[in-house]
């Protein structure tokens, strides 16, 4: 999975530039989003309801940085919910 290179849009979220989209991957509402300045670092893969607004991206980031991901270095993505109105872990 690469990251999308068109359609995205910025945001400045704790002093930290992030690049964001939404996506509709296999019929799944998805938030892509990643740091500007890294290259080839880790993204979060986010599942949305199909109704989303733009305070779901702060929300999602904060709660990926909370719980282990760090777009710095080189990982798999990032995987997490929205339910119920916060973000939660995937099980796998």
């Amino acid at each position: 999975m690469t990251f999308p290179s068109k359609g995205l849009k910025a945001i400045n979220h704790r002093d930290t530039h992030y690049r964001w989209i939404y996506r509709n991957r296999a019929g799944k509402n998805e938030l892509w989003v990643e740091m500007s300045a890294s290259a080839a670092g880790q993204y979060l893969i986010a599942d949305v309801p199909k109704v989303v607004n733009h305070e779901m991206v702060p929300l999602a980031i904060d709660y990926a940085r909370g719980h282990g991901w760090d777009p710095l270095k080189s990982a798999p993505p990032f995987r997490c919910r929205y339910l119920k109105g916060s973000f939660v872990a995937i099980e796998d």
